[in-house]
Formats: structure tokens, C-alpha cells, sequence
């Protein structure tokens, strides 16, 4: 099995990097606590059998290979999600929508964002300053919220239909808000 992980583990089984991933993920990356209070077990097959059921969740769950599983953290999902029941199929349907996806520049963020729903981890792509500019040309310097003149640099873009919902990031839906109007609603 140690051998077949290579596609959905970065490191070496040569050089312990799999152990130090297994006991980064096994602790929520609290390697030394986790070592302090088992230093004195015979053996580690409590970790190793950790390891392997990520692996085998993480095969069952996700069922198309893609390079960019190499770097996701699947032990922090498997302590999550191990036991909420997942649609491969429609997890699949999901992620290759997202992997085409223009605006999301963090592909290996995917896997994640497909069990949380949180954007964090998809760094979608922001609008370029041109982009930016022409929209607060276009709204005279007004922010669409509060109705009040900010300068440029006290504004900020914002999608007029959200990414989630489908909007993409492009000058026909940007609209400038003032800062703090543009993260009050990016706080909802």
C-alpha cells in the first residue's frame, strides 16, 4: 500500500515522509504531542492503520485521479468527513466543473471546497486593476451599497452575481464597493 500512495501523498516512504504525514495528520499537525503520548507503544500500527484507512477513504471518495491530489491535506478531511456518507458520483460531477473553471486558480483547493462549500479554499481568481478601474469610472466613483464617493484606492471589486452562483470575473460583473461595505457583505 505504502508504495501506492505516492499519487495522493507528497514525500518518500524511504525517507519517513508518509510517517510524518500520518502523525501530522492523525494529531491535527501536532506531531510532538502525538509522539510524547505514544513513545512507549511496541509498535505503530495504530498509525499505520490510520494511514491507510485516509488512503481508503480518500480512493472511495474521490475516484478519478488528478496530480493535484498530491498536495491536499486528506487527513484533516477524513477527521471531518469520515463519517458524513459522500456521493462519489456527484463529488466527481463537482470537481470536474471546478477543475475547468477559469476562476479557480487553487485546483488542488477543490477537493476540499467540495466538502466544505467554503471559498477559501479555491483562491478564485480577483479582477485586474484595469478591471477595477473601469468600474469605478463607469459608477463615477460611487459605491453601490452606502451611495457615497470614495476614491479609487479606498474601493474595492466586487462580483455583482457571486462566483458560487455562477458569476465569473469579468468587467460585466464588477461593481466598487467601499471597503467596509465590500467586507460586511463578504462577511455574510
Amino acid at each position: 500500500m505504502a508504495n501506492d500512495c505516492g499519487q495522493l501523498v507528497s514525500g518518500s516512504p524511504i525517507r519517513q515522509e508518509y510517517l510524518q504525514t500520518a502523525l501530522s495528520w492523525i494529531n491535527d499537525g501536532k506531531i510532538e504531542d502525538y509522539m510524547a503520548k505514544h513513545q512507549h507503544d511496541q509498535d505503530a500500527e495504530k498509525l499505520w492503520k490510520y494511514f491507510q484507512d485516509v488512503i481508503a477513504w480518500t480512493r472511495n471518495t474521490f475516484i478519478n485521479y488528478r496530480r493535484e491530489m498530491s498536495s491536499v491535506q486528506w487527513g484533516e478531511l477524513y477527521n471531518k468527513f469520515k463519517d458524513k456518507k459522500q456521493n462519489a458520483g456527484e463529488l466527481e460531477v463537482k470537481i470536474k466543473e471546478l477543475m475547468q473553471d477559469e476562476d479557480v486558480t487553487k485546483k488542488s483547493g477543490i477537493y476540499s471546497y467540495v466538502l466544505t462549500e467554503e471559498e477559501k479554499y479555491l483562491s478564485i481568481r480577483t479582477f485586474t486593476d484595469k478591471i477595477k478601474r473601469e468600474a469605478y469610472e463607469r459608477q463615477k466613483g460611487i459605491c453601490k451599497k452606502c451611495k457615497e464617493h470614495f476614491e479609487f484606492e479606498e474601493m474595492e471589486a466586487d462580483h455583482i452575481k457571486p462566483w458560487h452562483e455562477g458569476g465569473k470575473t469579468t468587467v460585466e460583473n464588477c461593481q466598487i464597493l467601499c471597503k467596509d461595505d465590500n467586507r460586511t457583505k463578504s462577511g455574510k
